[in-house]
């Protein structure tokens, strides 16, 4: 269930800014878009009283070791109390535009260019998690802004992992954080050590499968999350849909390569995969 919070009950609490909305709030954190006293545009967010607080610091920490165009900004994390009050926040770029999910429509595939330009920048922010060792675990989305000139921001790290810090959490439980309908194999049926940035690359080939087709390749209608994870784990129809099969051949080898089951068979990281998208589409759709 997500934290949410009274705009004006949050107006009082941090009186410096100016309140314009709220956004979406995660199960941690209420957010909003405030603007400072010099009039610049921020995200507050303000975390819950009863916080994963280990959890947030490593969320914390990947922020503020990440510096990229393509990854929301830390600007301020504070922690303080005093007799009778205590505030707990971030403060966090605040990125102009939409979720990804809004770019989305059923049925409306995006045209080659804009979709090889605008994954390969999202490739690009992948790719700086990963020199830094963090997994994001929850790309989808809603987790992905686009600003007004169409640039991809990863944002929302409330379930990243660094590979090189303890686990918090028992195996099981770590391999499922997430959301089920970008679940990767191993995920569904892993353990936690088998969660890397190849997961985050499994992610994106259903994101850009989606946004290149018009349709999800395994989430459907009325679908139960058992059989949605048979079609993630063995499930090949989506290879064999016209709309994927309506694709340039190296753009189809691209998706399939990131939605491939064994994760030793998927790309080795996303700036191969950055490269690859920002060579001209070619044709050559397979003909029915």
């Amino acid at each position: 269930m997500a934290f949410t919070l009274p705009m004006a009950d949050a107006a009082k609490q941090f009186p410096k800014y100016t309140f314009l909305r709220a956004l979406t709030p995660s199960a941690q954190k209420a957010a909003f878009h405030v603007r400072d006293a010099a009039g610049k545009d921020l995200c507050l967010k303000i975390v819950a009283p009863h916080n994963e607080t280990e959890r947030l610091f490593r969320e914390i920490r990947a922020m503020q070791v990440i510096a990229h165009p393509n990854v929301v900004r830390l600007i301020e994390y504070t922690f303080s109390t005093t007799p009778g009050q205590q505030q707990h926040y971030l403060i966090e770029e605040f990125i102009d535009g939409k979720d990804l999910s809004d770019h989305l429509a059923a049925g409306k595939p995006w045209d080659l260019p804009r979709a090889h330009t605008f994954f390969a920048e999202l490739c690009d922010g992948l790719a700086a998690l990963n020199q830094h060792e963090i997994v994001h675990r929850d790309l989808k989305p809603h987790n992905i802004r686009v600003r007004p000139n169409g640039q991809p921001v990863i944002i929302d790290f409330g379930l990243a992992r660094h590979l090189t810090l303890p686990d918090l959490t028992l195996t099981v439980q770590g391999a499922r954080l997430g959301t089920p309908a970008y679940y990767s194999p191993e995920q569904f049926d892993g353990v936690k050590y088998d969660i890397d940035h190849r997961t985050d690359l499994f992610a994106l080939g259903i994101i850009m499968y989606e946004a290149l087709t018009g349709t999800m390749p395994f989430l459907a209608s009325n679908i139960t999350i058992g059989q949605l994870r048979d079609a993630v784990c063995q499930g090949t129809k989506h290879l064999k849909t016209p709309q994927f099969l309506a694709l340039p051949e190296r753009t189809r080898l691209i998706v399939a390569k990131l939605l491939e089951k064994d994760r030793a068979r998927r790309p080795t990281d996303a700036g191969q995969v950055a490269v690859l998208l920002r060579k001209p589409p070619t044709t050559g759709a397979v003909k029915p």
